[in-house]
């Protein structure tokens, strides 16, 4: 299974298998580090991103096509690998700017929820 699909799978137990501790995630709003803050916010993301379909595939980059709120959108995805196989840095992208927004105000509210 690759992160891209645990994300949108909302795979905990894979994610945690796939991310060190020290885990870094350069998110289109800010920087996170650490498993167990980029998990929770990785299944936030899974449950926001839909209809997610792998567009292309380069050495450790993913691009794909997704809707979020029924609007399309267009994402990167960058996973840098540590010695052990394990992803230690990721960094994610989506475009435009205005389904960007829509994705960074759902989250939001999905992430006050207790």
């Amino acid at each position: 299974m690759t992160l891209l699909e645990a994300i949108d799978r909302q795979d905990e137990e894979a994610l945690v298998q796939m991310l060190v501790d020290d885990v870094v995630f350069h998110s289109p709003v800010q920087t996170y580090r650490g498993r167990r803050r980029v998990l929770r916010l990785f299944v936030a993301i899974g449950g926001i991103i839909e209809n997610l379909s792998v567009t292309r595939e380069l050495d450790g980059v993913t691009f794909f096509a997704a809707t979020v709120e029924e609007h399309p959108v267009d994402g990167v995805i960058v996973a840098g690998e540590v010695e052990d196989g394990r992803i230690g840095e990721v960094t994610l992208m989506l475009r435009p700017l205005a389904q960007l927004q829509a994705a960074v105000a759902r989250m939001t509210r999905v992430l006050a929820e207790p």
